[in-house]
């Protein structure tokens, strides 16, 4: 059995079940150490704002209770994560870190720079899908490019057929004999405290693995049906509200997926339902395609000819806008 611990290094796919980095560090009967590294450096100013470390805080409280729970305890670590993993995997004897893939432009250019660190070191680093239906070089037009236009991305993706069946979480894992020193979450000061502007969103939203299976359960129970109406309908509560939890990972969009094919599929009334709600589950998938084939659209219009949109200075204009005041 190998000794040498793998590290699991969590990034937005904060929960147990279809993590596919965390199932094949398990297979390899090695120690395993998750990790969370909180990188407030590399992301520049795409670093996480207030509401997102509200989020982030209880679904790390979650999941390090989910992990307690196997057998594993979650690390917490700050820092830059391509000098924070070189550095855990020398102080630990690990000799292989495993992650989800991310496409951000700044989290590709990372996990090019770790990976050059880490084999300089001895060090593998082993990247899975799981937090994309599909991977963006799994869905190409005919020419084999990447698609610019949403409904033939959606036939696209619907011609590949249903993604892979989601993975059981595994049921134990064996922690190194030796845990780093890592910092509490309350070192990480992820809370809003003067002002507390978060009771809003303590009363609507339940962060972590959990939290996402209900919330899924019950849209599916109770929303699902009338879907492809009520999404386009504020007074209604009739959205998924998965959102949050896809972000970080929580439940995997191929869970999703499943779930919801699996909703009393002998209701053909359901079907147009069904269809809208996977149809804006691949709106997500498609601004990932995106991003990974168009790594400036963050800051670059998709369309030249928009960069030279004329744009008018209006500050009272704008801080109406701001407050939803415009009309």
């Amino acid at each position: 059995m190998p000794t040498r611990p793998v590290i699991v290094w969590f990034r937005q796919d904060l929960r147990l079940a279809d993590n596919m980095a965390l199932l094949r560090a398990a297979e390899t009967g090695a120690p395993v150490l998750p990790l969370y590294v909180l990188d407030d450096v590399t992301p520049g100013p795409w670093r996480m704002g207030g509401a997102s470390r509200w989020w982030l805080h209880h679904s790390l409280t979650a999941l390090a209770a989910d992990l307690a729970a196997i057998g594993a305890p979650l690390t917490i670590l700050a820092g830059a994560a391509e000098e924070v993993l070189p550095r855990l995997a020398a102080e630990t004897g690990a000799d292989t870190v495993t992650c989800s893939r991310s496409y951000e432009p700044w989290a590709r250019a990372l996990e090019q720079r770790l990976h050059a660190r880490l084999e300089a070191a001895g060090v593998k680093l082993r990247r899975y899908a799981g937090t994309l239906l599909r991977e963006p070089e799994e869905v190409a037009t005919g020419s084999g490019g990447p698609y610019k236009v949403y409904t033939p991305f959606w036939r696209a993706i619907a011609a590949k057929g249903p993604p892979r069946s989601p993975l059981a979480a595994p049921a134990r894992l064996t922690p190194p004999p030796h845990l780093p020193k890592g910092v509490s979450l309350a070192d990480l000061a992820l809370l809003p405290m003067k002002p507390d502007w978060a009771r809003g969103m303590r009363e609507a939203w339940t962060p972590g693995e959990a939290g996402a299976r209900a919330r899924l359960a019950g849209f599916l129970a109770s929303a699902l049906a009338g879907y492809q109406e009520s999404r386009n309908r504020p007074d209604k509560p009739g959205t998924s509200r998965l959102s949050p939890h896809l972000h970080f990972g929580e439940v995997s969009p191929a869970t999703v997926w499943h779930a919801t094919e699996g909703t009393s599929p002998d209701a053909a009334r359901l079907d147009a339902d069904r269809e809208t709600f996977l149809k804006e589950l691949t709106w997500r998938e498609f601004s990932a395609h995106l991003l990974f084939h168009f790594p400036d659209l963050p800051e670059t219009p998709f369309r030249a000819e928009f960069g030279r949109f004329p744009w008018r200075e209006d500050e009272a204009g704008l801080a109406a806008w701001q407050k939803g005041r415009t009309g």
